[in-house]
Formats: C-alpha cells, structure tokens, sequence
C-alpha cells in the first residue's frame, strides 16, 4: 500500500516539476504537497490502515460463552459485548526516502455476561459486567529503497502497551519487507514478510500479499490483503461507497488476578473476525463516516502469564459467532511530517 503511494508521488513530482519551474520555490512546493497529500487520501479511502485517524465502536449481539479453566469446564453463560477502538497517526519526520511515524491507539472493551451455570463451586453465578481498556504508542521508520533495480520498502517499529499510567506493561518489535511485484492500470500484486518479536504473538514470522484488482465495468474494485481481509469496495457517488467481505483483527489486554493457585500478571488476547458490509460517506473532505453490519466471531481467546507462549494459556472461552453493528468517524490524510 505504501509503495504505490510513494511511486505515485515520484511520478506526480516529476511531471510537475518542469512546469513549475519558473515558479517560486515555496510555491512550487506546496503545490506538489498539495498533490501528494492528496493522492494520499484517494488511497486512503480504500485502504483504511492508510487513515489519519479513527475511533469505532462495536455492538454485538448476545451469544453464549463457554470458560475453561486449565482444561476444565468453568462456566457457561450469555454474553453481550461492546468495545471502542480509536487510534491517531502522527508523522514526526520525513527526509529523502525516509519516513518516521508514531501512532497513539486506545481499546476498550465492555462484556455483560447472564444466566450463568457455575461448573465449578467457587466461581459464581451472579450476572457479571467488566470493562478493560488498554493504551498503546508505536514509532515506526519506514524507507522506500531498492534492490536490483526493484524498489521495495522496509520497515521497523517498537510499540508500548499498558493499561496504567505509571508504567509500560509490554514493549514488542516488528519490522515488514514488501516488494511489489506489477503494477498495472486495473491491477496490482505485492508481497512481503513481517516479523513479530513479541512473546504473545501467534506466530513469529508472517508472510502477507496484497493484491488489488479493477472491474471497471461493474466499477468494482476486489483488494486481497492476506492475512488482514479480502473484500469487494463499490463506489456509490463521488462522496459514498460501501465495502463487503471479511477483516481479520486482536486485542490484548492486561489482567492482574488476586487468586493464589492463578498467575498473577496475565495477558489476555482475542482473535477476531469480522464478515459483513461497511458504508461509508465523507462528510466533509477529510472526515469519512461510516456504519457497518454483519457477522462477528471470536476464533481464539486466551489467558496467560505475561511471560508465557500463547499455548501455554490457563484459561480459555468458546464464544461463537454473533450479529453486530457498528459506526465510526476517520481522518483521511491532513497532517505533514514535523520538519
């Protein structure tokens, strides 16, 4: 995604440049900001991780959960879930091919759990309602190089999670290597690796492809961005459009239990994944709404001591599939790196 948007800002840069030639010099390059900023944002409204900033919010529907516990069965009972997302991207620096981002993000989540059978005599079956919220900030350097000819673009990043403000709870590294592989006027294919240093991570290494594909006459556009979602994106006006498909997402959260035969720092992560349609609108030229339905089913939700592997979890919840809605407010691209 980032490559095209660089590739597509040289080109711009270049063909404008020798028209503005006899302008001022402060002139010309606001122009060519003007034009990459926004190229940017016309990128941004199909791929959303491009986005300046955004806060959601999920509804979902009631299902039932099942807990176990160090391979028993806990408790069984039916569960509402509502949950925040809000995250804002701040670009610190940018020189040459080089680029320096930090990204502040917030996840709240609220579960209401009822009719509850106890499958074991200490825990209860009164109605329970919890909330956890979690704070996290990145900084990632990203540079647009090539190799043989052959641009590609890597990244590293380092990112803080906690849920208190005396302290960083988790640090974690990631670095990404993605080379596009062509580029065409109806289509595009690129293909890269990331690797996750983070004990809680599912997996260390992740392989990911991004492919993008125009239908101009049903004016559909198809984007397969393995393992993040595949979906149909179908323009409606020149202010509306709406997205169907899957979209694979996480949380993590911080747990410190007061039980004497349990770990006391504990992490707990879901694995989600989200099928159904989104519509959005831009309501003003940066700020987009949108409001979405469909399917939402907990594929993986675990517990376990902070310095412990994913498999190595104490406790365990079978959540199923459940409906939900869900609305939102983004920020398409407006702000330029602090020079």
């Amino acid at each position: 995604m980032k490559i095209k948007f660089y590739l597509g800002t040289i080109v711009l840069s270049t063909l404008f440049t020798t028209s503005f030639a006899q302008t001022n010099p402060l002139t010309r390059q606001r122009m060519i900001d003007s034009l990459k900023m926004s190229a940017l944002s016309d990128y941004a409204t199909r791929y959303p991780i491009l986005r300046q900033g955004s806060i959601a919010t999920d509804i979902l529907g009631a299902r039932t959960i099942k807990g176990e516990l160090s391979g028993h069965d806990l408790y069984e009972g039916k569960t509402n879930i509502s949950r925040i997302r809000a995250a804002f991207k701040i670009p610190l620096a940018e020189w040459g091919k080089n680029t320096i981002t930090g990204v502040v993000s917030y996840q709240q989540i609220h579960f209401d759990t009822k009719g509850i059978t106890s499958y074991n005599p200490a825990f209860s079956t009164a109605n329970q309602s919890l909330s956890k919220s979690t704070v996290g900030f990145t900084a990632t350097f990203s540079r647009l190089d090539s190799i043989f000819n052959h641009p590609v673009t890597y990244s590293v990043s380092v990112s803080g999670l906690t849920d208190e403000l005396s302290s960083v709870k988790r640090i974690n590294y990631s670095g990404t290597f993605n080379v596009p592989l062509s580029r065409k006027a109806t289509s595009s294919w690129s293909v890269g690796v990331a690797v996750i240093i983070d004990p809680s991570s599912v997996a260390p290494v992740v392989p990911f492809v991004s492919y993008w594909h125009k239908f101009k006459d049903a004016n559909l556009d198809l984007f397969v961005d393995i393992p993040y979602r595949v979906a149909l994106r179908k323009q409606l006006s020149k202010k509306s459009w709406v997205f169907a498909g899957s979209e694979l997402g996480g949380s993590l959260f911080f747990f410190d239990l007061n039980q004497p035969s349990l770990p006391q720092n504990n992490i707990y992560t879901s694995l989600d994944i989200k099928t159904g349609a989104t519509l959005e609108y831009m309501l003003t030229k940066k700020l987009v709404f949108g409001v979405s339905g469909g399917i939402f089913t907990t594929a993986q939700a675990r517990m376990f001591d902070h310095n412990a592997k994913p498999n190595d979890y104490f406790f365990r919840t079978s959540n199923g599939s459940a409906p939900y809605v869900g609305f939102s407010l983004s920020f398409l691209p407006f702000l330029k790196s602090l020079r």
